[in-house]
């Protein structure tokens, strides 16, 4: 089948959103499911296979339709470049050029706070394996092993009962 014949079975035109097609494959679920039909050995039959067609077609445009490109890629293809024909000047497609349009800037968000977070947990892991192999090779020189804090003023009460082991006194 074709991409045309697609469109056809979910009685939708190539410029509707991806939420009008996830609509019209429930209702034609709900027509077409085969335990509707329990009963009725020979039209539980035919729903099975009209429901094999129309899960064959929602997997084949579910791809198309959510990638941001899809089908507009494919008219920009064909018309190289022109503007688009008098079927994009529809009542749908402002809305859909909207929500492709939130939709990249929605991915570029996303992308950029990925980015970050990626370059962030970088930094820290480098910092952390550093502070590690200082700390494993002070350890191996035998030098007494202190935080940092207690380096810059043992303000925190570090160094207290020097000498004297955990117990105290």
């Amino acid at each position: 089948m074709d991409v045309k014949r697609y469109f056809e079975i979910f009685e939708l035109s190539p410029d509707a959103s991806v939420d009008e097609l996830n609509q019209a494959y429930k209702d034609l679920v709900n027509i077409w499911h085969p335990d509707r039909f329990a009963h009725n050995p020979r039209l539980k039959g035919k729903a099975e296979k009209k429901l094999k067609e129309v899960n064959q077609a929602y997997e084949a445009l579910k791809p198309l339709m959510s990638s941001e490109s899809g089908i507009e890629k494919n008219e920009k293809t064909r018309s190289h470049g022109q503007a688009p024909a008098a079927a994009g000047v529809e009542k749908g497609t402002s809305s859909a050029h909207h929500q492709a349009g939130a939709k990249n800037q929605t991915e570029a968000v996303i992308e950029a706070s990925t980015v970050g977070v990626l370059r962030l947990w970088s930094y820290l892991s480098t910092r952390l394996r550093r502070l590690v192999a200082e700390q494993v090779k002070a350890f191996k020189e035998g030098a007494k092993i202190e935080p940092r804090e207690a380096k810059q003023g043992q303000s925190r009460g570090v160094g207290r009962g020097k000498g004297k082991g955990r117990g105290g006194g």
